[in-house]
């Protein structure tokens, strides 16, 4: 999916995947360097994974996806050789209700508090 991500001096957009198994949205690093945003002066988390612990460093962005944009804490890899973009659990998912129709290769998205 096209990502945009906003800080208070620049905006950046790119590919991300929707990743029902990340519990948080992880972005490249380089990401948070265009954003003008200091990495490490973020919020630390290390992540889990199967191979092991990943560094990241948490940020407040406008993050927006298909014409819906929220505030949102992102996670930027410390590794600089992490090339993955991820929409995770919190931060993203929890904000949008999120509709998948595998036969008809159909998705649907709206805000959370959407009412039809």
């Amino acid at each position: 999916m096209s990502v945009t991500l906003s800080s208070a001096v620049e905006t950046i957009e790119f590919l991300a995947y929707v990743d029902t198994g990340s519990s948080h949205c992880l972005f490249e690093r380089e990401h948070a360097e265009i954003l003008g945003l200091d990495v490490e002066a973020g919020e630390p988390k290390v992540f889990r994974t199967a191979t092991g612990g990943v560094e990241a460093f948490g940020h407040m962005v406008e993050l927006e996806v298909l014409d819906i944009r929220f505030e949102s804490m992102a996670y930027f890899f410390r590794d600089p050789g992490i090339r993955r973009n991820l929409l995770g659990r919190s931060g993203w998912l929890d904000r949008v209700k999120l509709g998948i129709v595998d036969y008809d290769s159909t998705v649907y998205i709206a805000p959370y508090d959407f009412e039809p």
